[in-house]
């Protein structure tokens, strides 16, 4: 090879290499309108990694809460299903060993592709009771542009988990 061609090279893959790392959204922001009677909570943690969580101000709401931030670690799309069955596997067994919930006997892990306009991913999720009595659901999601993944949960009552989960398919990256 050409020795002056290697001053062309380097400039141009570090070029790129920059371009394509800016335009990946790295820090995993998001553009997230809350439905109707919530509101949305943004921090940027202290690695510049956005994390977002949705509360509703219903008094019905039962506390419900839904959060999303980027998953931490480099992973293959490949692998979100299998994470997302592993995560909702463990959180099953702490809420079966907890005394503030019971899990009925009948209840089973639902699992669902998320297909938005933006992100695609998988969910899983499981009803449970509240120490209070409240009928909720739990699920655990993972959703990718492509580029990032990121990852979070949602709890509280049927309605509002259907309300989160129009929302999440509305979401949109940044750059």
């Amino acid at each position: 090879m050409n020795p002056k061609m290697n001053y062309f090279i380097f400039p141009l893959i570090t070029f790129l290499m920059i371009s394509c790392s800016n335009s990946s959204n790295h820090l995993g922001a998001l553009k997230i309108v809350p439905p109707k009677g919530s509101f949305l909570e943004q921090q940027e943690l202290d690695n510049g990694v956005h994390f977002y969580s949705v509360k509703w101000n219903n008094p019905h709401a039962q506390g419900a809460l839904f959060m999303i931030s980027k998953w931490p670690t480099r992973m293959s799309i490949s692998k979100v299903p299998y994470t997302v069955k592993t995560i909702i596997d463990e959180t099953v067994s702490s809420l079966k060993n907890s005394e503030h919930t019971t899990i009925n006997e009948d209840s089973q892990i639902q699992y669902a592709e998320i297909t938005g306009e933006f992100l695609s991913g998988n969910l899983a999720s499981i009803e449970y009771t509240d120490k209070a009595g409240n009928n909720k659901i739990l699920s655990v999601h993972m959703v990718s542009d492509g580029n990032v993944i990121w990852n979070g949960q949602f709890t509280g009552p049927k309605e509002l988990f259907n309300e989160s989960m129009n929302m999440i398919k509305s979401i949109e990256p940044q750059d």
